[in-house]
């Protein structure tokens, strides 16, 4: 089934574009992306475009870092044990990473501490606290976790223990009674840029000790990682984020860091152009296998490690634990949509809860992702073992996951997250009422229109808004990611020149025309629309721009997002829908005897659209007869009619070919009955040799009345 979705655009003004293109110097496809993003001015566009480490806040600004900087010089000065407890997900290792190795290289007495995802879960447990304090801690420093640690920070506390507290998730109204609390989040906090992930805020944290003890930039020695977990925790890619991402990128590519260096080299990236993708789609995951199937802390090591044969033997063995991740990942998926489709009406139900014993708890993050993927339902997985079921959410636009978890608090033992994002506990008996309970928040929240799949468009464009020069030139726009999507664009009226797929029958190539001039297209996964459009369908298109060179010839390719018949095939289709439901309401003088739609399209149409001719029924019947030994199924007629059209070189569309499948029945040459709304199952007869006169049928003769009818009208005006 081919999802249809709703396409988001910007309403741009081409007077506007071309001003903004003429002012700032930049071409008019990118003075359309900064104006659908709000950007009119030159000032803002060419800061966007050049951001500047220059442009990164003075960290002082943010609330208790002062307070939370004085207190580590402090604790290295007077040799105090520091324990730095991290988190097992990229933005906790790399924030863990960059501390610890500073740290170390100011003499502090330093160490790090990563809970167990299994047997600790996220963030400040008891049962860590405890183990940190055996071994004779004076200062816990947090990163990445302890906002929500109420009750943890005080257990700490009473145990005589000091704690720094740096996050950035969500604030709840009370926060924890640490020494620092530093978190961008917080209410009183009036740091100018809110969107930090944890390891910015640990980079901001650096860079503030950098400056009160004398260290000048050697911060920026941290700028890779920092930009590593950013980039990998999806948060957006905007102000310091941004400046972050862009000149940290850079800096990966050309890493120092001998663990970084040799995770690039093992997972195939050696050599390659690294971007945001790379850093989301191949190192991220591996770094995540650390925790999700082992020990995270190995990745921290991986990081701080000077020894060449350790970085070697942990980078080999993430790429193992990352292939049998995906292997448990896949297994799990596919128990999970086993549940949903046997227990959950997913059309009732806004919000996707579901439950496995003994689920792996390192992967079912990634399964949520999945769900909601597939479905487009926020969904939230639990593990359940010993009557404890622990879970992570992911959301879509239109549901805060975090503040539904609130609304349900009274039914959890634990949550916390953000936005797109969450994790949570409770009791195994609580399920039930926790789905009912979500989701009548999301019934609350949210409508029918949330849950239809969205793609934003940055503008409509032409082909003169393509070249290869206008399409390179979006790069300075990058990295993409969260906040700072990669353009997309679409493009009305293209007609589809060819279509075939390629790479095992996985994607979709097309040839789209615009008058004289043909555009490449690729749909990565989109083979199932062969089945929906037929050469020769005039379409638009969603997609975004990119280069293709082979054979050393670069041209422009439109990567498919999706694509749908343009709007003057489908009010034409539409009305082809309806005429076969009320032609009967026509005498043959051509009046309406009680249907009120305007039919004025009907007297636009040639003849031979709506006429059937004998050739017209001979084509139809040889095509049907040629595709199917007994019974056919047609899912939808409007692309069986293109395909007959296409193979026979003739007019044929939904209509021509419902009244010709009429016809047929009324000769009893075949049996039809209904499928869907707009498909059709047809039986074929053995005719017994007897030869069938069309005059036989009362379609037929009717048709033939009714063009002799519109010919005399068209005479007559």
């Amino acid at each position: 089934m081919h999802k249809k979705k709703t396409w988001v655009c910007s309403k741009i003004s081409e007077e506007e574009a071309e001003r903004i293109s003429r002012q700032a110097g930049i071409s008019k496809l990118a003075a359309k992306v900064f104006l659908s993003r709000g950007m009119d001015e030159c000032g803002l566009i060419n800061d966007f475009l050049n951001p500047t480490l220059e442009s990164l806040h003075n960290p002082f600004l943010m609330k208790d870092m002062d307070k939370a900087v004085d207190r580590l010089i402090q604790a290295i000065e007077k040799g105090e044990r520091i324990v730095i407890y991290g988190d097992y997900d990229v933005d906790g290792i790399t924030s863990t990473s960059i501390l610890f190795d500073f740290l170390r290289k100011k003499d502090a007495h330093v160490d790090y501490y990563i809970p167990d995802r299994i047997e600790e879960g996220y963030g400040i447990s008891k049962a860590g606290i405890d183990k940190i304090c055996e071994s004779g801690t004076d200062l816990i420093l947090t990163v990445d976790c302890g906002i929500a640690a109420i009750d943890e920070v005080r257990y700490a506390i009473d145990k005589g223990l000091d704690i720094i507290i740096t996050d950035h998730h969500e604030c709840r109204d009370v926060i924890p009674e640490a020494r620092a609390v530093v978190n961008p989040h917080r209410s009183d906090c009036n740091y100018p840029f809110k969107e930090l992930a944890g390891v910015g805020v640990a980079f901001k944290l650096l860079n503030a000790l950098c400056i009160k003890m004398g260290c000048d930039k050697e911060y920026m020695n941290y700028l890779d990682l920092a930009a590593l977990g950013t980039i990998a925790d999806v948060v957006p890619l905007i102000g310091e984020n941004r400046v972050i991402a862009k000149y940290g990128i850079q800096e990966i590519e050309n890493t120092s860091n001998l663990g970084l260096r040799t995770l690039i080299n093992n997972s195939g990236l050696e050599g390659k152009l690294i971007n945001s993708f790379g850093v989301s789609f191949i190192l991220s995951p591996r770094i995540n296998a650390a925790g999700r199937l082992g020990d995270a802390a190995r990745a921290v090591k991986l990081f701080t490690t000077a020894c060449e044969r350790e970085a070697h033997d942990i980078s080999i063995e993430l790429n193992d634990e990352n292939r049998n991740r995906q292997e448990t990942e896949t297994d799990i998926l596919n128990q999970a949509i086993d549940l949903i489709e046997k227990e959950i009406d997913v059309e009732k139900e806004k919000v996707i809860v579901v439950a496995g014993q003994n689920w792996h708890h390192g992967v079912i993050g990634i399964v949520a992702s999945r769900i909601t993927e597939r479905y487009y339902r926020p969904c939230i997985m639990l593990s359940v073992e010993d009557g404890i079921a622990k879970g992570s959410g992911r959301s879509i636009e239109g549901l805060n996951l975090f503040k539904a978890l609130c609304y349900c608090e009274n039914l959890l033992q634990k949550y916390g997250g953000h936005e797109l994002a969450v994790g949570l506990t409770l009791a195994e008996e609580n399920i039930h009422a926790f789905r009912a309970m979500i989701n009548r928040y999301a019934d609350e929240v949210m409508d029918e229109s949330d849950l239809v799949p969205r793609i934003k468009i940055d503008a409509y464009i032409n082909k003169g808004d393509i070249s290869i020069e206008s399409v390179m030139e979006l790069e300075k726009l990058a990295p993409f990611g969260a906040g700072n999507p990669e353009p997309a664009f679409a493009f009305e009226g293209l007609e589809i020149g060819e279509m075939y797929t390629v790479g095992n029958n996985r994607h979709l190539k097309l040839k789209l025309k615009s008058e004289n001039t043909t555009f490449d297209a690729i749909g990565f996964n989109m083979s199932n629309l062969v089945n929906y459009f037929n050469m020769g369908d005039i379409i638009d298109s969603a997609f975004s721009l990119g280069i293709n060179t082979w054979n050393s010839e670069c041209k422009v390719q439109m990567n498919l997002k999706d694509i749908k018949l343009n709007e003057s095939v489908v009010r034409k289709n539409e009305y082809l829908y309806e005429l076969d439901k009320y032609v009967e309401s026509f005498d043959l003088n051509g009046y309406n005897k009680g249907y009120t739609r305007n039919f004025d399209i009907f007297h636009s149409l040639d003849i031979d659209e709506v006429v059937l001719e004998r050739c017209d029924l001979v084509a139809i019947f040889q095509y049907m007869k040629a595709n199917c030994a007994k019974t056919l199924v047609i899912e939808d007629l409007f692309v069986f009619a293109g395909r007959i059209a296409n193979s026979y070189k003739i007019k044929m569309n939904y209509f021509k070919l419902k009244k010709g499948i009429k016809i047929f029945e009324e000769l009893n040459l075949l049996l039809a009955e209904p499928l869907g709304e707009t498909g059709m199952i047809i039986t074929m007869l053995d005719s017994d040799g007897q030869k069938k006169q069309l005059g036989d049928s009362y379609t037929f003769n009717r048709l033939q009345a009714l063009k002799k009818s519109l010919v005399n009208s068209r005479y007559r005006n």
